[in-house]
């Protein structure tokens, strides 16, 4: 998976313009803090609640609903990597599932592979966001555990 299905993820180039070429720079505007419309975006393409979205990026749902209000505003820091991090193993799930709906569907349903949680449920850390790409890994190469 390249950065295109991740930058995709977040909006594209319309959401994220020249900032989200390369690894870099996406690093960089990741620091810096990304555009709440990616958010915006994210948030639609998963269909998520504010609630589910607030526990992704670690922040209350009523956070969730002042951003929307101010689309042009950026995410802290935090926030910001962890949107990025749900946008990588969204865009990831597409491509081992093939389908966006698939991976949608995936990502909210328990695992057995995730001792019967849900992937969604375990981005909220690197820990977690590393057992589920781990999962896909294994089911892309045909590996079930």
């Amino acid at each position: 998976m390249g950065d295109q299905e991740i930058v995709a993820a977040l909006g594209g180039p319309g959401v994220l313009g020249r900032r989200g070429r390369g690894r870099l720079r996406l690093a960089d505007s990741v620091a810096r803090g990304l555009p709440v419309a990616a958010l915006d975006r994210v948030k639609a393409a998963l269909r998520l609640a504010d609630t589910e979205v607030a526990a992704a990026l670690g922040v209350s749902p009523k956070t969730v609903s002042r951003h929307r209000g101010a689309p042009a505003r950026a995410l802290g820091p935090m926030a910001s990597d962890r949107l990025y991090r749900l946008a990588r193993i969204y865009a990831f799930a597409i491509v081992v599932l093939e389908d966006a709906d698939r991976a949608r569907e995936w990502l909210r349903t328990t695992q057995p592979g995730l001792g019967h949680r849900t992937p969604l449920a375990l981005l909220t850390t690197v820990a977690g966001a590393r057992e589920v790409e781990d999962l896909l890994g294994r089911i892309e190469h045909g590996v079930f555990s």
